[in-house]
């Protein structure tokens, strides 16, 4: 009688139990890739319920958007590990990835052909709405310069296209292109070309908080000529 009971309070506790389990977390969806290493930068990338993932973003190394591809799994840990391709300027680089993950965010590691880095992901959130006329002062090896920039949105989600002019009292007047990646909390990552119509051509790297109420922003980082570049910006 005793094993009976036992028994059957056994048989009633396992489903219980069962369905007690946790449900592992999904990589599944778009995250807000934070990158620092080798490189730094701000990416978005989006995991497919194939175990396919794709992205794309700006860091200080490239000289616009890099993307990428590859293919990700859970291992026995729980771990999300996974390979790509990564094509940024020009070039084709391959890397593997293992990461720690929970519903609301990734944390892990990257070993790539261009070095190790390190990476912090969130869900994809709302960014600001760059779009429209902004005006800045660029501060480079104490020289100062007036530009005006028209920003549009580009066909990607969070990413912009800047074309504009600037003046320098050396040169005349220059035209300005560049890329600007919209992140979470105001957060930008910017590369621009400028070329005037004497003088060599010139690429700045840039990264900075803006508020498109604010009246001044500032974006610092580095130009072609390996001093620092800081540009005052406003909308």
């Amino acid at each position: 009688m005793k094993f009976t009971l036992l028994a059957s309070a056994a048989l009633a506790l396992a489903p219980l139990s069962a369905s007690a389990a946790p449900a592992a977390a999904s990589p599944v969806g778009t995250w807000e890739v934070a990158l620092s290493g080798a490189d730094q930068g701000t990416a978005y990338v989006t995991f497919e319920d194939d175990n396919d993932f794709t992205g794309y973003g700006l860091s200080r190394g490239s000289l616009g958007l890099f993307t990428l591809s590859g293919t990700w799994t859970l291992n026995e840990a729980g771990q999300l590990v996974g390979n790509y391709t990564e094509t940024i300027n020009g070039d084709e680089v391959d890397g593997t990835l293992t990461a720690k993950l929970t519903p609301k965010s990734i944390t892990g590691s990257i070993a790539a052909t261009n070095g190790k880095f390190t990476f912090k992901a969130k869900r994809e959130g709302v960014t600001q709405d760059l779009t429209g006329p902004w005006t800045g002062t660029a501060s480079l090896a104490k020289q100062q310069f007036a530009e005006l920039y028209q920003i549009t949105p580009s066909a990607l989600p969070h990413v912009y296209l800047i074309e504009g002019t600037g003046f320098s009292p050396f040169t005349g007047e220059y035209e300005i292109l560049g890329t600007v990646l919209a992140g979470a909390k105001g957060k930008v990552e910017l590369v621009a070309f400028s070329e005037a119509a004497s003088g060599s051509p010139g690429f700045a790297s840039l990264r900075g908080t803006v508020n498109v109420n604010r009246k001044q922003n500032v974006l610092k980082g580095t130009h072609s000529s390996g001093a620092p570049i800081k540009i005052a910006i406003r909308r």
